[in-house]
C-alpha cells in the first residue's frame, strides 16, 4: 500500500520514465544508481505491481506504471491549483469574518473598518454586530462571533485577549444639566445627578457602583437602557445623565448635541482590547483582518477621533 510517506517515489518514477535509463535518473536525482534501483522497488513493493520493463534502449513503463504516471500528471495539477489558491489567498483572503462591538466602541469604529476592510480585503464578508460587552462574550465563547472588542478584561485558557487602548470615562449630559453642573465632578457628586445606565450584568455599571459603595453614597438610577441608541436618545431628552467614553458620543459632541464632564476623585478610565477565540487565534484569515482593524483604531486615536491612549504594553 502507497503511504503518504512514498509519495516522494513518485518523482523519482517521473524522472525515470522522462530520462529512460536509470544511471541518467541517478545523476538528475543527485544520488547513486542503487538508490534510485531501491527507491523504485519499493515503489513497486507498495503497489503490488510492476511498473518498469527494461529492453535494449533503456526503461520504459509497463502498463500500470503508464497509468500511475496519468494520475501523477492530474496530481501535480492538483498540486500547481493549491499553490495558486495560496497565492490568491495570501493576496486578498477570501471568507467570512464577524465582529462584535460595543455601542461605545461601534460609534466611532464601525463606519471606518468597513472601509479599510473593503478596501485592503475585498473578498473579505465582513459582519458588524453590536451589543454590550456582556453579551458580546457569551456570542464569543459560543462561536457565534470570530473577534469582540471587550473592557477591563484579561485572556482566558479559551479567550486571548489584546490590549489596545485606555480611555476616561466622563459624565455624559444635555445641554440643561450642562448649564447647572460644574466642569469636573466628584463621584459623590453623582449622588444628585439623575443616572441612565446599563443593566448590572455589564462591567461599567459594576464599577461605578462599587466606587459609590465605598464613597457612601447612592447611586440615583432612574433608567436602565441595554441599547446604546437608545441610552444616548434618554440622554438628549434629558431625563438623565451616563458615564460613558467619550467616544460613544462623539458626533453628539461635536454638533453640541450632548456634553462632557470629567470625573475626579477618583476618574475612571477602562482598557478597551481585542478578544478571540484560542482556537481561532491562528487563523491566516482572522490574522488579516486583525491587522487591518489595529491599524485603523490606531489611526483614529493618532486623528484625535477617538480620545483615547494606545495601550503602553512597557509600563503594564
Amino acid at each position: 500500500m502507497l503511504r503518504s510517506k512514498d509519495i516522494a517515489l513518485l518523482n523519482d518514477f517521473v524522472v525515470l520514465c522522462e530520462v529512460g535509463n536509470m544511471t541518467r535518473a541517478a545523476k538528475e536525482l543527485n544520488t547513486t544508481q542503487s538508490a534510485v534501483t531501491q527507491r523504485m522497488q519499493r515503489l513497486e513493493s507498495a503497489l503490488n505491481t510492476s511498473l518498469m520493463k527494461r529492453h535494449s534502449r533503456g526503461i520504459e513503463p509497463t502498463e500500470q506504471g503508464k497509468i500511475l504516471l496519468s494520475y501523477i500528471s492530474r496530481l501535480n495539477l492538483l498540486v500547481d491549483d493549491a499553490i495558486a489558491e495560496i497565492a490568491a489567498w495570501e493576496g486578498s483572503p477570501v471568507g467570512a469574518v464577524s465582529i462584535g462591538l460595543p455601542p461605545s466602541v461601534s460609534a466611532v469604529l464601525t463606519t471606518p473598518l468597513i472601509f479599510a476592510v473593503k478596501n485592503s480585503l475585498p473578498g473579505i464578508e465582513l459582519t458588524v454586530a453590536e451589543a454590550f460587552s456582556g453579551y458580546l462574550e457569551g456570542w464569543l465563547e459560543t462561536g457565534e462571533i470570530d473577534f469582540a472588542f471587550v473592557f477591563n478584561r484579561t485572556s482566558t485558557p479559551q479567550i486571548e485577549v489584546t490590549h489596545l487602548l485606555c480611555e476616561e470615562l466622563y459624565l455624559i449630559c444635555n445641554s440643561e444639566l450642562n448649564s447647572k453642573l460644574p466642569d469636573e465632578l466628584e463621584v459623590k457628586d453623582l449622588e444628585r445627578i439623575p443616572l441612565i445606565a446599563p443593566s448590572r450584568r455589564h462591567g461599567l455599571r459594576t464599577e461605578v457602583q462599587k466606587e459609590a459603595n465605598k464613597q457612601g453614597i447612592d447611586l440615583n438610577i432612574v433608567l436602565e437602557i441595554d441599547a446604546g441608541h437608545q441610552l444616548i436618545r434618554q440622554i438628549e431628552l434629558g431625563l438623565g445623565a451616563a458615564i460613558l467614553a467619550r467616544s460613544s458620543v462623539m458626533p453628539e459632541l461635536t454638533t453640541g448635541t450632548l456634553f462632557n464632564k470629567r470625573i475626579v476623585k477618583p476618574s475612571f478610565t477602562r482598557t478597551v482590547s481585542l478578544a478571540v477565540r484560542r482556537q481561532k487565534a491562528e487563523s491566516y484569515l482572522l490574522k488579516r483582518v486583525e491587522e487591518v482593524l489595529l491599524k485603523v483604531v490606531t489611526e483614529l486615536i493618532q486623528t484625535d477621533k477617538w480620545p483615547a491612549d494606545i495601550y503602553d504594553q512597557s509600563t503594564r
